[in-house]
């Protein structure tokens, strides 16, 4: 079985190169007219700790939320849009690189209209200016909104896993011979369950391009994950056997875990 680098031992590489982007954020911070914002985080994979810039190079996530009733422009603030083929205002100050969800102030109401990984990206964010705490006080209601969202997505998602691998889906694929959708199905089930044991660790779930990466970085997580992770991914899509084996696993390892202490 492969080994791959996971969060915790790039966090520990990158952990000099990091803090060092979060001193000169700082400053950059500071630096800033706010007299039109209200609220600055920083967000992403510098936040996380787990910056790994490669040959395309690497941005600094900031988020920044303007006063509301405000009609101040990310051009006024920042300087002239460095990549407007990106959605978001992309600016360089002293070599590093930053790009800017430049949003209204980010309440209760608005956050409930955000799709999962917006809300995930908003949830691991930092804290680097509020003014009055005016954020801080309606995160302490989104925490309590999200505690409800996520169970209620748990309860959810389980349900649709248990409908692709009804009795009465299987059977109607199995009097086909069509275990390549079987095992689309089971597919489906897996991408389903990774999403879920972000909710079994009380927190939304992120994109779905790196859901799979960050999982093994979760505290809780069935025995062995990796594991068994490595075996349920292995398939051999026309076998009924290896569908077989690949169910059986996928049930006694993983949807019984998601469905303990529900």
């Amino acid at each position: 079985m492969n080994t791959f680098i996971n969060k915790e031992t790039v966090v520990k590489k990158q952990a000099s190169l990091v803090n060092g982007l979060i001193a000169s954020t700082r400053e950059f911070v500071n630096s800033l007219d706010k007299s039109e914002i209200q609220t600055i985080l920083l967000s992403g994979s510098v936040a996380r700790g787990d910056y790994y810039p490669g040959k395309y190079g690497g941005m600094v996530d900031l988020t920044v939320m303007k006063k509301p009733g405000s009609n101040i422009l990310p051009e006024q603030l920042f300087g002239q849009d460095e990549e407007p083929d990106i959605p978001y205002h992309c600016v360089t100050v002293d070599n590093a690189h930053y790009q800017i969800l430049f949003t209204e102030f980010v309440d209760y109401r608005l956050f409930q209209t955000f799709e999962e990984p917006r809300k995930f990206a908003l949830m691991e964010s930092v804290l680097l200016w509020d003014k009055d705490d005016a954020y801080r006080k309606e995160l302490e209601i989104i925490h309590k909104y999200s505690i409800l969202d996520i169970k209620k997505r748990l309860d959810e998602s389980i349900g649709y896993i248990e409908y692709l691998l009804s009795e009465y889906k299987i059977d109607r694929w199995y009097r086909r011979d069509a275990f390549l959708q079987l095992h689309e199905n089971l597919n489906s089930s897996i991408r389903i369950m990774i999403q879920c044991l972000f909710y079994k660790n009380s927190v939304y779930a992120p994109a779905e391009d790196r859901r799979l990466y960050y999982s093994f970085s979760l505290k809780y997580v069935p025995p062995k994950y990796e594991e068994l992770i490595n075996r349920l991914y292995a398939q051999e899509l026309a076998s009924e056997s290896d569908y077989m084996r690949r169910e059986k696993l996928f049930r006694n390892d993983f949807l019984s875990f998601l469905k303990e202490r529900l």
